[in-house]
């Protein structure tokens, strides 16, 4: 498995097993979901329907946002798709531990997102650190 902080370079969908506390769990790593316009390598095009393939077969989608770039487009297709699937959601909102924050922050940030995902107005949002293990406890 080759991992990178680089968007765009996970070309497949990949099972990781985790078992602590909470439970053993299959988290799926998935390619990201660009417009089909944009998507020109054949090999992107597979990763895609992976993806898609990937969601279907989960029980619980964690739909991963990058703090610093906030909701995207990407974001809105997968979540989107999910939704439609119904499945269960979580909205991670990762790399928490890079934004300046003040007492507001969170809420500001909160309420930005029920707006950006008012079509899943019951989805519950956790605020993480993948890289310093902030409130990850708080997924499960």
């Amino acid at each position: 498995m080759i991992v990178s902080d680089i968007a765009g370079t996970t070309r497949d969908s990949t099972d990781t097993v985790i078992e602590n506390d909470y439970g053993k769990f299959v988290f799926i790593d998935t390619a990201g979901i660009r417009k089909k316009s944009k998507v020109t390598e054949k090999i992107e095009h597979y990763s895609v329907l992976r993806a898609y393939m990937a969601v279907d077969r989960a029980d619980v989608c964690v739909i991963m946002l990058d703090a610093s770039e906030g909701f995207t487009e990407q974001d809105s297709k997968v979540a989107g798709y999910a939704h439609e699937q119904g499945k269960a959601c979580v909205v991670a909102v990762n790399k928490w531990d890079l934004i300046e924050k003040d007492d507001k922050t969170m809420q500001e940030f909160r309420t930005k997102l029920e707006n950006d995902f008012s079509f899943m107005s019951y989805v519950p949002f956790v605020f993480i650190s993948a890289k310093t293990g902030q409130r990850i406890n708080k997924l499960y």
